[in-house]
């Protein structure tokens, strides 16, 4: 019996390792973004975005492997115009990618050491959210107003991560925002970041907008995907955004994956 009440402990010793593991590799994903973020500069009509100084994300996906990631946000005068994530794919693939997501920022360019990776063609688009109330007259209410509105948005996406075929997956929605508007920089624009996860990871990007001094205020949305698989967002049962697979990686499109490289040590 006395042998018998060591076998639970046991048991849990390959966890207690695994668990170990798994945060050094964040720890180290992590670094790795950090080192990388600096490499790069974006611009809006010309105009140098806020470079973000720590993700407004860090995240994992144990269903895609062992990955780690970091989402950022560039912001133009207060406002969501780029989105981007870093992740190190420890295993099956032993990657450090990149993507890049366009949002409201106009006719916009990322460098990475000078050199132009990506610079999209404007296809932003704003749509209103049909049968949303007004906008209310404060901004905590408002808040509250964004929240519900994202909630009755739903992503479906066809994941051939695994299954090459694809498995269709509905990722969820993440609470909380990623980015509540700056409203001391964009006055009277707010708005919100949303992000729909598998695991933590972002898979679709929503942004909710109202200008509050508009003779007729109203909520509007857009959106933009952040996975190469075929990606849809319905509001109240209606397709509302549609992205179909890809796996070209095309600089002037509105989402760009990318190959960041490991450094030379990290390699196999």
């Amino acid at each position: 019996m006395r042998a018998l009440c060591f076998l639970p402990l046991l048991s849990l010793v390959p966890l207690a390792a695994a668990d170990d593991r798994a945060k050094e590799e964040a720890s180290d994903a992590e670094k790795l973004c950090a080192a990388e973020l600096p490499r790069w500069k974006l611009t809006a009509a010309g105009a140098a975005l806020d470079n973000p100084k720590e993700p407004v994300l860090r995240w994992t996906n144990p269903d895609a492997g062992r990955v780690y990631g970091s989402t950022y946000v560039w912001l133009h005068n207060g406002r969501p115009a780029a989105v981007g994530s870093m992740f190190r794919n420890v295993h099956p693939w032993n990657t450090f990618n990149g993507e890049l997501g366009a949002l409201a920022g106009t006719k916009l360019v990322a460098k990475r050491d000078d050199k132009v990776i990506w610079q999209p063609k404007d296809e932003w688009q704003w749509n209103p959210v049909a049968g949303a109330p007004a906008p209310a007259a404060t901004a905590p209410q408002r808040l509250v107003q964004m929240k519900a509105l994202a909630g009755e948005f739903a992503v479906e996406l066809l994941d051939t991560r695994n299954v090459p075929k694809g498995d269709e997956q509905v990722p969820r929605l993440l609470p909380k925002p990623l980015v509540r508007y700056d409203l001391t920089r964009t006055k009277t624009l707010d708005g919100a970041l949303f992000a729909f996860v598998l695991g933590t990871d972002p898979e679709l990007m929503l942004l909710l907008e109202c200008d509050t001094a508009a003779a007729k205020s109203e909520w509007k949305f857009g959106a933009v995907r952040m996975n190469r698989d075929a990606v849809r967002m319905k509001h109240k049962g209606a397709s509302v955004y549609e992205a179909a697979a890809t796996k070209t990686h095309r600089p002037e499109d509105a989402y760009l994956f990318f190959d960041l490289g490991l450094p030379r040590k990290e390699k196999p």
